[in-house]
């Protein structure tokens, strides 16, 4: 899906033979047309009929090649307002900031005049019949620039909180103190995030209502942003979605989080912070096209090696296509140096070789990752002055143990209903009850970060860990391994952390405990500090890091640590199914998918090393019908094995290139596993 501006009579023929060409030869199959995306303000209807016009010249000779035509308007409420003000006649209420701050033209979704305006917008641009009809992902509270962290606290708000709260009115400074104080959350935190959660559900219904109306068979999309952010102000994703389905289920369109090229590593951390979180977060079989943009929309901005790699990312959420921000949004068309169709073309058969696969995350395997939409309502501040300090931290794990080849998953459930290992961050505990914690410390093998622990300790239930004293602290340190085995080839093995202070969890343990310690902290003088690492009761893995520079916990023996862990000293519980993990290979993570008739395995490699041999632990003894996916390979091959020793096997002529994904597929009656044994 191409994200494109066509300028109203500006060289239109050239630019249109352009772009149908570019559509033949990349294997586009949707355009979405840009409504003025060069500044932000409130468009009139008058402002927008020439764009329009232009587009409805457009859709014929698309439909003429196959393509269909969508609309992709760029502000709702606005992404920012520097620069922009309000135009004659648009009387809107205007976004207000925690601190009193005023913009000049984000609007409030309380505005009843904003919210006449954006459904009369929307109505025509449904008058086209486009395909899809896209809201952005300016439709949220939070940033919105000038203002500080965004809104709204405007007078219609404040009075709307004072009913809610059952009082006469409500100052801003005492309500925004109320919502971030310290100590168990204050009414206020609660009418703040059920309030924005509500109000978007509103608009987003009135929204659909009049394009329903209009284009029955338009299917309205969604543009989002970080997960975490939008906790902040309660979003309600299902209730979303199901505000904006029509005859087609809602589409979402998640961020892949990198406007400009990074490391492979460090997106593949955010991938999984914000991606894959979005995708488990919503409907099950929602429509999902990922957005690769690029800023500013050249190959100055990316590499189309790293263009590629974050593609096949997408796939990972069970996309069931691409959405391209790669072309100028200036309406200069296509740059015929950049060659995009070439990588596009190339890529194109193997996307749509694994989409046909119909993926879920839901129907993924391996360590459970526990999460919860409503964390905002109940983690506890430390008195902070910006609404950010409501933003959870709970995708920890999904990172750490996807970059050490370790499969594992997203469980969103409000009941905590776990099996197997899962593995708690943040202060996600605090979502659940006494009875429920306590039934899932009992059925489940546990890894906790340190702020999941010191939760744990804080409500009054460390004895389920055998914590008996929990506290922060920073020191300079390094982590030694204490238990006298060889991690990573390395006897007595050292970690430091990546800056000469860090927080850490200072625990002691009940004496009624067994507890393991894996390894201690040490002062650079070698003297003792506290544990680090510790198996708790054969049930309970404590790696006890603060929540600042995790990535820089990754580390060989930390690696080692982890898989020993998971394949011995948490199999205790009988019901703790065996974990697919890989053999040694920085940055490539397990994704394992079991569906009804199928099981497929991802390989994605996020480092600039290419990987000519893996190991990974539950595939089985029969490698028999096994079939391989790549760029190289995009209709599938079948994949060959080779023994290595009794247990294990290992995969051959599978290179798995830098920035690159390998698929591995096979029916599901010839993937059932027998124990735990390995293959590559």
């Amino acid at each position: 899906m191409l994200r494109y501006t066509m300028r109203s009579g500006e060289l239109e023929s050239e630019r249109f033979e352009d772009l149908m060409a570019f559509c033949r030869n990349a294997g586009i199959d949707d355009v979405m047309f840009f409504i003025h995306p060069m500044h932000f303000n409130h468009m009139t209807l008058e402002e927008t009929r020439p764009w329009l016009k232009a587009i409805q010249r457009a859709k014929p000779l698309l439909a003429s090649i196959g393509v269909t035509t969508s609309i992709n308007p760029l502000n709702t409420l606005l992404h920012e307002s520097v620069g922009g003000v309000l135009k004659q006649g648009q009387r809107f209420q205007v976004m207000v900031d925690p601190h009193g701050n005023r913009s000049s033209a984000v609007a409030c979704p309380l505005c009843p005049e904003w919210r006449r305006y954006i459904v009369s917008m929307y109505a025509a641009y449904a008058e086209l019949e486009p395909h899809c009809l896209w809201i952005e992902d300016d439709f949220r509270f939070h940033n919105h620039r000038p203002l500080l962290w965004g809104g709204c606290f405007c007078d219609a708000h404040l009075s709307e909180f004072a009913s809610r709260a059952g009082v006469e009115r409500i100052d801003r400074d005492d309500f925004v103190q109320g919502m971030l104080a310290e100590g168990p959350p204050h009414l206020y935190r609660r009418i703040w995030l059920d309030a924005c959660r509500e109000q978007l559900v509103d608009v987003a219904a009135e929204i659909a209502d009049a394009v329903h109306q209009v284009s029955p068979r338009t299917r309205l999309g969604l543009m989002t942003s970080d997960p975490a952010a939008h906790a902040i102000e309660g979003r309600d994703w299902h209730g979303l979605l199901a505000a904006l389905d029509g005859v087609h289920a809602a589409a979402v369109r998640p961020t892949l989080p990198a406007y400009r090229e990074t490391t492979g590593m460090q997106y593949a951390w955010n991938f999984h912070a914000v991606s894959r979180l979005t995708a488990s977060l919503l409907p099950f079989m929602t429509p999902l096209y990922p957005e690769l943009e690029n800023v500013p929309y050249t190959s100055y901005a990316k590499s189309h090696a790293f263009e590629r790699f974050q593609l096949e990312t997408g796939l990972l959420l069970g996309s069931k296509g691409i959405t391209l921000n790669i072309l100028d949004m200036a309406g200069n068309g296509v740059y015929p140096e950049e060659r995009h169709e070439r990588w596009l073309r190339e890529q194109k058969d193997f996307a749509a070789s694994v989409a046909a696969m119909h993926l879920h995350v839901q129907e993924q395997r391996g360590v459970g990752v526990l999460v919860n939409e409503r964390s905002s309502y109940t983690l506890a501040t430390a008195g902070g002055k910006s609404p950010g300090d409501l933003a959870p931290r709970e995708t920890f794990w999904a990172g750490c143990l996807s970059a050490c080849g370790i499969a594992n998953r997203y469980v969103v459930d409000n009941g905590v209903d776990c099996s197997g290992a899962v593995a708690l961050s943040g202060q996600v505990l605090r979502n659940y009850s006494e009875a429920e914690l306590r039934e899932l410390f009992a059925r489940c093998a546990v890894l906790l970060d340190g702020e999941a622990a010191f939760t744990l300790y804080d409500m009054g239930l460390g004895s389920l860990c055998g914590i008996a004293r929990a506290e922060w602290f920073t020191a300079q340190f390094y982590e030694r391994i204490a238990d006298g085995r060889s991690y990573a080839g390395i006897a007595n093995g050292r970690m430091r952390p990546f800056y000469s202070q860090e927080a850490y969890l200072r625990l002691e343990y009940d004496e009624a405990a067994t507890v393991s310690v894996l390894s201690r902290l040490h002062r650079v003088d070698d003297s003792l500090l506290c544990p680090g690492m510790t198996v708790v009761n054969e049930r309970v893995f404590i790696m006890p890091c603060g929540w600042e520079n995790q990535q820089a916990l990754l580390h060989p023996i930390r690696r080692a640590v982890l898989h020993d862990v998971l394949l011995g000293a948490l199999r205790k519980p009988d019901c703790l199914p065996p974990v697919m993990m890989a053999s040694y290979a920085p940055h490539v993570a397990v994704f394992e998918f079991a569906g009804e008739l199928e099981r497929t395995i991802c390989l994605l490699n996020a480092s600039l090393d290419e990987v000519s041999e893996l190991e990974l632990t539950g595939i089985g003894p029969d490698t028999s019908g096994w079939m391989t996916y790549s760029r190289s390979t995009p209709f599938g091959r079948p994949a060959a094995w080779r023994e290595k020793g009794e247990t294990s096997m290992q995969l051959l002529d599978n290179i798995i290139p830098p920035l690159s994904m390998v698929v591995l597929r096979r029916s599901r009656e010839e993937a059932e596993c027998t124990g735990a044994r390995s293959c590559t």
